[in-house]
């Protein structure tokens, strides 16, 4: 057989092969691709909707919306019963109402952060009244137009419920002894000191200071939680007690760091029996040989706007102490600015 023969028979052969096995390569080749096609339908189609995210990467269980910020509470000074300490209050003088005058001269204090508390509310302006608001012969102070002093550095300046001082005055203070984080006037707190070791020697007792400094928020909510009081029926709290006993932010002497809230060390709070104490007996008799005054004495009210209060002195220096104490004037008769009754 010839070359030629045998590679014609060859070709014939892979011819007829070819034929004979084209329909079993065209379906696995049919096979490979559909099984191909099938996984790139999977991963790009079925997958990132099971697992979202799976297709660029990141982690499908991992979350990535954020959580809305958790609010902050600040802490609120704590309170004696009518005076506030320096660093803290009691949950009971807390300011759960707000109640605040619109009828006044300038405009209602704004919460502004002291050194150990954070933001206090400022209070809700109630209706204007038509004048002044008077509680068997005390009147309501957020119902009175009032003056800003000019001179609150003055350690004899007034301050009642018709002079007061801006919401922004903060007066140079120091530290107290024989309190807790107290806070006076460096005048005030030198004859602190002084009267102190005279009535230590002189009766044996301590005097203790419960309230000096308080910053404007302070004696808001001190004034506010009264009002709430008086709002819930709270046992003996009335409006003629809040309005008699409670100065309002600005026009209270404890603003300016000349008053001072004092009782005898071993005494748990301050009381309108001070002066039948051996300490407060004394201060009746040589306070003012060291600049204070009892600034709210009794039978006095109607001139000085609030009731007798026992624990209640004023600095206001060994001269006009000592003046007022030998003519029995108070503050206001002094000054020639009595409060005058309706």
């Amino acid at each position: 057989m010839s070359n030629r023969q045998i590679k014609m028979k060859k070709n014939k052969s892979h011819s007829r092969f070819i034929r004979e096995n084209a329909l079993r390569i065209l379906a696995g080749l049919t096979v490979v691709l559909s099984v191909a096609a099938i996984a790139i339908l999977v991963r790009a189609y079925v997958l990132p909707r099971m697992h979202p995210g799976s297709a660029t990467g990141t982690d499908p269980f991992t979350s990535t919306s954020v959580s809305p910020p958790r609010e902050s509470s600040s802490d609120i000074p704590e309170t004696s019963p009518e005076t506030f300490t320096s660093t803290s209050v009691s949950a009971t003088a807390m300011p759960d109402s707000t109640v605040s005058p619109t009828s006044v001269t300038s405009s209602a204090p704004s919460s502004e952060p002291s050194a150990t508390t954070v933001q206090v509310s400022k209070p809700t302006p109630s209706p204007t009244p038509s004048g002044p608001v008077w509680y068997d012969g005390f009147v309501d102070p957020r119902t009175v137009e009032y003056e800003i002093v000019s001179n609150p550095g003055d350690i004899t300046v007034l301050i009642n419920k018709y002079y007061a001082v801006s919401e922004d005055y903060v007066p140079e203070l120091v530290p107290a002894a024989s309190s807790a984080s107290q806070r006076l006037r460096p005048e005030a707190n030198t004859a602190w000191d002084l009267m102190r070791a005279a009535c230590l020697e002189d009766t044996g007792k301590t005097l203790y200071l419960t309230a000096g400094y308080s910053t404007f928020e302070q004696r808001i909510a001190l004034f506010e939680v009264a009002i709430k009081k008086v709002n819930d029926g709270v046992s003996g709290f009335t409006m003629k007690r809040v309005v008699s006993k409670y100065a309002y932010a600005g026009r209270s002497e404890h603003n300016v760091g000349l008053a001072l809230d004092i009782r005898e060390i071993n005494d748990s709070a301050i009381s309108s029996n001070f002066l039948n104490t051996p300490a407060g007996a004394w201060m009746s008799d040589h306070a003012h040989e060291y600049g204070f005054i009892l600034r709210y004495p009794a039978g006095k009210g109607h001139i000085t706007g609030y009731d007798f209060e026992a624990w209640h002195f004023r600095y206001v220096g060994v001269d006009l102490a000592t003046t007022l104490y030998t003519t029995g004037q108070t503050l206001e008769e002094y000054y020639g600015k009595e409060q005058v009754l309706p």
